[in-house]
């Protein structure tokens, strides 16, 4: 195997291969606003900080939460988005899989399954720890800071950036003062009017999930 097609094409690498084209859509959706970058797989708790001990009402509709398994707290991972764990993962599988059987394949004197199914678990092995390091950075931005004044978000007007708004799914854009425009994980009741370029009212926040409910607003 030489060209990068026969990689792409042929196992073991099309196996990752697919899963990488599905992700690509997956975050292309994300990024024009038809998909929630984390509104697939399970939702780990979020890692919320107050800044000073204020009782802040929950609201279900955040979607389901669960604990981080240990593998992931183990790793670094438990607080980053599923999807971004997944893409990391799939990532490193997909590079180190194309490697391994461009640089190894002709060496390995096993039937071609054999041969194939092995280079695809040492190299899911490999992956897992090569992505944990890779994404331990990214942790510190998807720390949800919960402002201890609820009128710093609460009680203002937004604007949906995605194309729909429902218990599990949103994203939306606060104007604070002369600052930049915040970016925040909303959700609402469905069914809803709410689409991108909407204007909206957070109303209420789960802490847990950091996600802020929305209503339709006209100004």
């Amino acid at each position: 195997m030489n060209s990068f097609m026969e990689l792409l094409s042929h196992f073991p690498g099309f196996v990752p291969s697919v899963l990488m084209g599905a992700l690509l859509v997956f975050w292309l959706l994300a990024i024009i606003g038809v998909l929630d970058f984390d509104s697939f797989g399970p939702h780990f708790d979020a890692d919320v900080h107050l800044e000073t001990d204020v009782d802040i009402p929950a609201h279900g509709g955040g979607g389901s939460h669960a604990e981080a398994p240990e593998t992931l707290m183990a790793l670094g991972l438990d607080k980053l988005p599923f999807s971004i764990v997944v893409s990391g993962v799939v990532f490193f599988w997909w590079l180190l899989t194309l490697l391994a059987v461009s640089l190894l394949w002709k060496w390995i004197p096993l039937p071609a399954w054999i041969a194939g199914s092995l280079i695809l678990i040492a190299a899911l092995i490999l992956a897992v720890p090569l992505a944990a390091r890779a994404l331990r950075p990214l942790k510190p931005l998807f720390v949800v800071h919960v402002s201890a004044n609820k009128e710093a978000i609460l009680g203002k007007a937004c604007k949906i950036l995605t194309l729909t708004v429902s218990e599990k799914f949103g994203q939306a854009e606060v104007a604070l003062g002369s600052g930049a425009p915040l970016n925040v994980r909303v959700y609402a009741d469905t069914p809803n009017t709410l689409t991108k370029g909407s204007s909206a009212l957070i109303i209420d926040l789960d802490p847990r999930s950091g996600r802020y409910r929305v209503e339709a607003y006209e100004a």
